[in-house]
Order: C-alpha cells, then structure tokens, then sequence
C-alpha cells in the first residue's frame, strides 16, 4: 500500500508527564478527515544520549484500551527516525512522535495531475513561524 505525503511531528514534555488528553487527541485524529495518525511512539533518552522509543501500551498510569494503544505504534517511525528525535530532548524531557499521512493531498494532487500538473513541493513551516506571519 503506497503511503503518502507524510509529516514527522514532534512535541514534548518532561519525562512521565503524558496524559491521557492526549490519547483522547490522538483517538480523535483518527477518525478525522483528510488526516491519518499512521504511527505513534515516544521516546526517551538517557544520560549517555542513547535513544530509544517506548509504545503507548507500556507507559503505565496511560488509560485505555492496551489494544488499541498498542494498534497506534507500527513500526514506520525507524530506529534513524528515533535516533534523530532523541537529539531533540535530554533525559528529563520525551517526546512524542506522530507520524500522519495527509490524504489531503492526495485527492488535491489527483485533481491537479487530471489538468497535466503535478505536485512541486511539500514544505513544513513551524507553528512560531506562522504565528508572527514568516520570514
């Protein structure tokens, strides 16, 4: 099954503070339109700068279903991927790492292909960017 486009995000948080907010936003996601919520994990790293991530269903105190929290991580977000978030953190912080397919765009793209045109560019401009309206 081809994949695609998909964006990376990041966020984080201190250590062991995820709550199940949270989970409740990402069960909302993915019943959501035009958006699809294809991975999800969370990763820590340790004094030595070792990263490593960490499923939904093995945090303890997280509410829901073992099942399908489990159901969110699977496995398209790499060990490279995880290796460069944990870059991103120390080991007082995680971060959690949603990996969304934007289905959008392909309906978008299929529109514009049928007038012989094609889609040039993806470009991810950061929310602080946006809120002081960009460069």
């Amino acid at each position: 099954m081809a994949l695609g486009p998909l964006e990376l995000i990041v966020l984080s948080f201190p250590m062991a503070r995820l709550n199940d907010g949270v989970r409740t936003t990402l069960d909302r996601l993915h019943g959501a339109p035009g958006v699809r919520v294809v991975d999800v994990l969370v990763v820590r790293t340790d004094a030595a700068g070792g990263a490593c991530g960490v499923e939904l269903s093995e945090l303890p105190g997280l509410a829901g279903d073992p099942l399908d929290l489990a159901r969110m991580a699977t496995g398209l977000i790499t060990e490279t991927d995880i290796d460069e978030v944990g870059e991103l953190v120390d080991e007082r912080t995680d971060a959690l790492a949603v990996l969304v397919e934007h289905l959008w765009v392909n309906d978008l793209a299929s529109e514009v292909a049928s007038t012989d045109g094609t889609v040039l560019a993806l470009m991810h401009i950061p929310n602080a960017l946006a809120a002081v309206g960009g460069p």
